[in-house]
């Protein structure tokens, strides 16, 4: 329903930040075009709202729709018909969450966000990265250890794509451009799901990464970067990059210059509440830990299962032996927003 007006809500006023009693609200072709006491429309149909709170639309900033299963690496062999409808089932819950809009920031295209944009199916608005680029052995790169090749089929519902060198990975961002990307997610540093590299490690050269921004600003769009660590933070700020996904070892340095550059700052902090009380029963591991932690942290251990400082949990199911995303963890509790991030 496109035109609706809703009568006698508490309204919050997000600018002035306070709540306005006995408002109307009106939508007009889905989109809020007044708020006020006693509006009048009597062409659309209206909702009596007295005594409730209507809810702003919520954005969420950093999902994964397509990370269905905490075994990412499976998503090669998976069934794109499968896990597009498994992703429709979450979006239609993230809808009912309140949210109104999302940005993808690995694995989502333009199928289910235009999907959602012809009503063929109910959810939040996708602003989508397509898959996110990594280098060999980077945080996007899910092979183990012994595993020589990579699957490169564009029909596979995978979240990222290897690419290595300043050619190759402008030919990568131009190609989820000409796929009508939103903007484009690059990993500059390890992460907490990926099986070989180490959470702290720096990853792209910098004209890798400059090479992306070029890419990027020339068609009028921006990059994301996956960076813990402050120094693959400050590395891609001063490429030019936009926005840092995650950041949770950023220094002094690093907080200056995007402050500085006017970068902004996803934090993604369910997503480690989810993995260390919910982590296990979804077949994931204990999450990767910085070298400069871990004498710090007696529950640490170089091993690939869950040993979880401050938890009991010591093992994992057994359909899952390597280390594996966390990102499915939220979408099965009503309470957050739709789904944590790796």
């Amino acid at each position: 329903m496109s035109d609706l007006l809703l009568r006698g809500a508490r309204v919050l006023d997000v600018v002035a930040g306070v709540y306005l009693d006995n408002h109307d609200v009106l939508v007009r072709a889905g989109r809020i075009t007044a708020v006020g006491r006693d509006l009048s429309a009597d062409d659309v149909p209206a909702v009596d709202l007295t005594g409730r709170t209507l809810l702003p639309g919520l954005i969420d900033c950093h999902v994964h729709l397509l990370a269905v299963t905490a075994d990412l690496a499976s998503l090669h062999t998976a069934s794109p018909m499968y896990v597009g409808a498994q992703a429709a089932v979450l979006m239609r819950e993230m809808l009912a969450r309140g949210f109104t809009s999302v940005r993808d920031n690995a694995g989502a295209d333009y199928g289910l966000a235009q999907a959602q944009a012809d009503g063929l199916l109910p959810g939040p608005r996708v602003f989508f990265c397509g898959r996110a680029l990594s280098q060999t052995g980077g945080h996007g790169d899910s092979r183990r250890r012994g595993q020589h090749t990579i699957d490169t089929y564009p029909c596979c519902p995978v979240m990222t794509r290897v690419v290595d060198g300043v050619d190759a990975i402008r030919q990568a961002a131009r190609e989820e451009l000409r796929n009508g990307a939103h903007h484009i997610k690059i990993m500059v540093s390890g992460g907490v799901a990926s099986p070989t590299d180490e959470v702290d490690a720096t990853q792209y050269s910098l004209d890798e990464i400059r090479a992306v921004v070029e890419e990027a600003q020339a068609a009028g769009k921006y990059v994301s970067a996956h960076a813990y660590p402050g120094a693959a933070i400050s590395r891609a700020v001063r490429c030019g990059v936009r926005s840092i996904e995650h950041g949770n070892l950023l220094d002094e340095q690093s907080l200056e210059l995007m402050v500085e550059h006017g970068t902004f700052l996803t934090p993604t902090l369910t997503t480690y509440w989810a993995l260390k009380t919910e982590g296990p029963q979804w077949g994931c591991h204990r999450p990767a830990t910085p070298r400069s932690m871990r004498s710090s942290m007696p529950g640490w251990k170089p091993c690939a299962w869950p040993t979880w400082p401050g938890s009991s949990s010591a093992t994992a199911p057994t359909a899952s032996a390597e280390c594996n995303d966390i990102s499915c963890a939220s979408s099965r509790s009503a309470p957050r927003s739709s789904r944590p991030s790796r």
